[in-house]
């Protein structure tokens, strides 16, 4: 049984998401609750304590949503990441549990540490075949052998996928209901997955296309974020409105999401910056659009 302090801890994870990520409330609870239930000790002790896969439109908050629960929950160090795009090779099993006796793989480096762990997967449609089958075992009964003969278990940790698979349907529905979008592309990853793995993962969540005025939302939040950075490394900042907009005009991409507006949001910023000291000695001020050059400029 938790104590009222881990209780209380728990019950803000949800209130924590919610402020955090923007355009995706229809997800935000039902993540919540796969890692309170968790940490209550809810769950089998046969399987990891929760295990998730996130769909949908890239750029839309699938693995931002996965780091903002392990890092409130658990702190920076125990989220364990792979991205399956650098393993659709033929040696994608032995890179990932090691090739011989002398070595335990990827997986094996990454399962040092304290647990609970947060194992986040990204890109699952695009692993090998032989690594699917792998994450069978991972899921169920919850632990894996390693090249050197070392069992690594997982059943203390939880195991997050992420995928692209039923985006297009996403983008294209736009207009429709979330549950006829969820309905869609829930249909697209049941013909693009394996039903021995669909059936070992409980919760699948999927992520909505961002409006435009969550772009919005995003922007304030990734703008806020970055000049308190550059505060904390000696740039005092203030954004002008202008200058708001036209991050929000270069960095909105319908099809790419947020990703590309944070980028574009840490670049302009840090380009105000160097070119401030550059021209005035000074890497404070006014952050204003400054049409001559297209571009952001610091006023002192």
């Amino acid at each position: 049984m938790a104590d009222a302090a881990r209780i209380a801890h728990l019950r803000g994870l949800e209130a924590h998401l919610r402020t955090q990520l923007r355009g995706q409330d229809h997800v935000i609870a039902r993540a919540a609750a796969v890692f309170t239930r968790g940490e209550l000790g809810l769950a089998r002790p046969d399987r990891p304590r929760g295990v998730l896969l996130a769909v949908g439109p890239t750029g839309t908050g699938k693995t931002e949503l996965v780091l903002l629960a392990a890092r409130y929950l658990f702190g920076d160090d125990r989220v364990r990441r792979f991205d399956l795009s650098e393993y659709q090779r033929t040696d994608a099993v032995e890179r990932l549990l090691g090739a011989d006796a002398s070595d335990a793989g990827a997986v094996g480096r990454a399962a040092a540490g304290a647990s609970p762990r947060v194992w986040l997967f990204d890109e699952l449609e695009k692993a090998h075949p032989k690594v699917l089958d792998l994450f069978i075992q991972l899921l169920e009964p919850g632990h894996i052998t390693l090249a050197t003969g070392k069992v690594v278990s997982l059943k203390d940790d939880y195991i997050a996928f992420t995928s692209n698979i039923g985006a297009s349907e996403a983008m294209r529905m736009a207009r429709s209901s979330m549950a006829s979008i969820e309905q869609a592309v829930l249909r697209r990853v049941a013909e693009a997955l394996r039903p021995e793995i669909l059936a070992r993962v409980p919760d699948k969540l999927v992520f909505a296309r961002l409006a435009p005025d969550v772009q919005r939302e995003i922007a304030g939040l990734h703008l806020a974020n970055e000049v308190a950075r550059l505060k904390s490394v000696g740039f005092d900042l203030e954004v002008s409105r202008e200058a708001l907009e036209f991050l929000i005009r270069e960095g909105f991409h319908p099809e790419l999401g947020a990703r590309p507006l944070r980028h574009t949001i840490e670049r302009q910023l840090q380009n105000a910056v160097v070119r401030g000291l550059f021209t005035c000695g000074s890497g404070a001020g006014r952050v204003v659009f400054d049409a001559t050059v297209h571009a952001l400029r610091l006023l002192p």
